[in-house]
């Protein structure tokens, strides 16, 4: 089976997000379970610019401390087995337009595996030695005996690759999902 990482990007723009929750007890990148109380719903404001986007944003991710995804993205992926989210009703408002859009949650990821095939990927910096959490990577490709047949994980190299499976991937393409891109073997860079 082949695996992906996923990321909110591609020909839908990706809208920052200008004022996001801050919480206590560290980041939701590590794979673990939260150990702290989350209000509901999160809330946050998008920065916008002239132009306003023509649907909404499926992943809000690339530059949250509390990655957000819509609930088409949510059940896209709940729909192909991935059962390893603990999630958080979100709350986002465009300041430009005073809508608030309540269609979203705010995702952690359990589960961190080590799963890159250093044999075939390829260091940004030739230099430097694979590390927990945020090597970088010039040509990622994954192993998919280390997977643990997870449908959906971050990479204990790089906890801000969020890889899939081929189930996880056909979902999303099926349901038409807007803005959200595949890296395969090989192709992501981070």
């Amino acid at each position: 089976m082949t695996y992906y990482v996923m990321n909110g990007e591609g020909v839908y723009p990706v809208l920052v997000i200008e004022k996001e929750p801050h919480l206590p007890g560290g980041p939701w990148y590590h794979g673990h379970k939260l150990k702290i109380t989350v209000p509901t719903p999160l809330e946050y404001v998008l920065e916008v610019e002239d132009e306003e986007p023509d649907s909404n944003i499926e992943m809000l991710n690339d530059s949250c401390a509390i990655p957000v995804m819509h609930n088409n993205l949510l059940e896209a992926l709940q729909s192909a087995g991935v059962d390893n989210l603990e999630l958080f009703p979100a709350r986002i408002t465009n300041p430009n337009t005073g809508e608030v859009h309540e269609d979203y949650h705010a995702f952690n990821v359990l589960g961190l595996v080590s799963a890159t095939d250093l044999e075939n990927s390829t260091l940004m910096n030739k230099s430097d030695a694979v590390t927990l959490l945020d090597t970088d990577f010039d040509s990622l490709v994954i192993d998919e005996k280390k997977t643990m047949d997870f449908r959906l994980f971050r990479l204990a190299e790089n906890c801000s690759a969020i890889v899939v499976s081929e189930e996880v991937k056909a979902a999303v393409e099926e349901r038409g999902i807007p803005g959200i891109v595949f890296y395969g073997p090989g192709e992501w860079s981070g």
